[in-house]
């Protein structure tokens, strides 16, 4: 199953269907729950390997592998198949965004990712890797970075951001809308 579900393939379907029926299983709370939580997890593992990669950056105690599969153990858990329609992208993007949120509420990319960055030689402004927008709207922001960041990188709404911030959801918003033009003009230059 394992194969079929990580090889090459036509039916993106079918391999859906396979999951669907898996989080159906995972959702009773039985043993053979605990054993579609298990299959799941095996079954979205090269997702997980990929969201990982992206997260690394974010893993400055060295608990980002117990995390995530607790993380995504949780949000296979929690989640309502009746209102899952793609199963492996809705649990590694909830799964991912909420690790994002954990490690934005300690506190932990803005403090290390700049050292991250020094060492791997990533930061670019064409780059579409998180941690290098992350740096970039630090760099280019300031104060604002953090609130852009929280909310085009880590997945908080304008309001969640505006608490994290201590500033109102109207400031928050104007915020943003400036910050985002001035990375557009700088960007553009």
């Amino acid at each position: 199953m394992f194969g079929w579900l990580h090889g090459p393939g036509d039916d993106p379907g079918a391999r859906n269907a396979v999951l669907a029926r898996l989080l159906n299983v995972a959702n009773g709370g039985d043993e053979s729950g605990d054993c579609a939580v298990e299959l799941l997890i095996l079954a979205l593992w090269p997702g997980l390997c990929t969201v990982r990669q992206r997260l690394r950056p974010c893993d400055n105690f060295g608990t980002l592998d117990a995390d995530l599969v607790a993380q995504i153990a949780i949000a296979i858990r929690r989640a309502d198949p009746d209102r899952v329609t793609r199963v492996a992208a809705t649990l590694l993007l909830n799964t991912e965004r909420d690790l994002r949120r954990a490690s934005m509420r300690a506190g932990r990319v803005a403090r290390y990712m700049p050292e991250y960055m020094e060492e791997q030689k990533v930061i670019t402004h064409d780059s579409d890797r998180p941690e290098a927008i992350i740096a970039t709207a630090e760099t280019e922001l300031g104060e604002d970075g953090v609130l852009i960041t929280a909310v085009h990188i880590a997945g908080y709404s304008q309001k969640e951001a505006a608490r994290l911030v201590g500033i109102s959801h109207e400031a928050a918003r104007k915020r943003c809308q400036r910050a985002l033009a001035r990375l557009q003009k700088s960007s553009d230059a």
